[in-house]
């Protein structure tokens, strides 16, 4: 397993934290309890939220930035996990091939748009992860430039979602890639983004 920013049993606890909040954010939302027990849940949710207040960091835990890169030199046999310990993003397991990278995710009831169709926001997401983790496997420490979508069905909920990015070129500081969703072999999403190099970190020199 790849090193975590935080020693591996406070990591690993986070992320079960953060798995356990993803399924109660989805029981909170398609739940139909009566009137008493809703009142109930809400008020022990809002006892383990002060109890976890008590002591905060700024930010969510994340991994290393160069996590990525390590695990594109280890190739396909590999699952690298992205949003492990953010419970608001679906995590995915990314395994990257050469210049390609891929996923698989089922989307529930807390991403719908259109009635039983995954939001189009959100699969935006999905190919700005899939294509910025991509290029960030290549260890260039690049940013969005344009991030250009074609939806081309509906992308429905509840089935997996076979998610693939791969890189088109690279010329200085720009890299372009491209990404796509599928669901049972047809492709719902089509992206192309243009990422830049930059030539200073600014969040590594603010924590330097």
């Amino acid at each position: 397993m790849l090193a975590d920013t935080v020693a591996d049993p406070v990591a690993e606890e986070v992320a079960a934290l953060a798995a356990a909040t993803r399924r109660l954010m989805l029981a909170a939302a398609t739940t139909d309890v009566d009137l008493d027990e809703l009142r109930a849940a809400r008020a022990r949710m809002d006892e383990l939220t002060e109890a976890l207040g008590r002591r905060t960091r700024p930010r969510a835990l994340r991994a290393s930035f160069d996590d990525p890169a390590r695990a594109r030199e280890v190739g396909p046999d590999l699952a690298w996990p992205v949003f492990r310990f953010n419970p608001q993003a679906l995590p995915l397991a990314i395994r990257f091939d050469g210049d390609a990278a891929y996923a698989t995710t089922v989307p529930n009831a807390l991403y719908e748009g259109p009635p039983e169709s995954v939001h189009g926001g959100y699969l935006a997401h999905l190919m700005d992860c899939m294509l910025g983790t991509l290029v960030q496997a290549t260890g260039r420490r690049s940013v969005t430039g344009t991030l250009d979508l074609r939806y081309h069905a509906r992308t429905p909920l509840d089935v997996p979602l076979e998610l693939g990015a791969r890189i088109v070129s690279t010329t200085g500081r720009k890299t372009t890639a491209e990404a796509w969703v599928e669901v049972e072999g047809a492709r719902t999403v089509e992206a192309r983004g243009l990422f830049i190099e930059l030539q200073e970190v600014p969040w590594e020199a603010a924590t330097s």
